[in-house]
């Protein structure tokens, strides 16, 4: 007897587990060129003809036809990935949204193609590394977060690569080097 309950038990649980994880996606998904598209802004819903839109908006250089950027709706809200492009097709940035909110792993690019940001966000805030670099592929930034605040260790360089900001936020606290206008290095103090 206790042989097919546990099999009519995991067949049920694998039948929700199925239902549960199906992607959730408006009948009416458009794919609409932005530049035909006339919507309305209501708060941060986009609306299509009065209804929440659901679908991919896209829009083209004029001259080249090449493409600007792309983005994606689910019930006028940002939902899913958003890349825009330079001129030249290179990418500028990657995005991804769930149901109107940031998440996952933000990249931005230089017109060069070099990495310029990189930020990890969870829920619509900073939520682990966020890292920038200059246009030659210097790091400038270099920040943790968790939950949408700054934990664990700081840093901020200039563009020759000079440290000008270093500290560890630990227990609500900051120590060391702010790089405030009042505070100087102790090597720098002594001579």
């Amino acid at each position: 007897m206790e042989h097919p309950v546990r099999l009519l038990n995991n067949a049920l649980l694998f039948l929700c587990l199925t239902i549960s994880c199906q992607k959730i996606e408006s009948p009416n998904r458009l794919v609409v060129n932005a530049d035909s598209l006339n919507w309305v802004n209501k708060g941060k819903l986009k609306l299509y003809k009065g209804t929440p839109f659901s679908g991919m908006i896209f829009r083209q250089d004029t001259l080249t036809g090449d493409t600007l950027y792309i983005e994606n709706y689910q019930l006028g809200l940002k939902h899913g990935i958003f890349k825009r492009f330079y001129p030249n097709q290179l990418l500028f940035e990657k995005r991804e949204y769930r149901k109107g909110k940031k998440e996952g792993l933000h990249l931005g690019y230089w017109e060069n193609g070099m990495l310029a940001f990189e930020y990890q966000l969870e829920n619509d805030v900073y939520h682990g590394s966020l890292k920038s670099w200059n246009r030659t592929g210097q790091i400038i930034k270099s920040l943790n977060y968790t939950r949408g605040q700054q934990l664990g260790h700081q840093q901020l360089w200039d563009d020759n690569g000079a440290i000008r900001t270093n500290y560890i936020i630990k227990n609500n606290r900051r120590y060391g080097l702010l790089g405030t206008k009042n505070c100087i290095n102790v090597s720098d103090s002594i001579q």
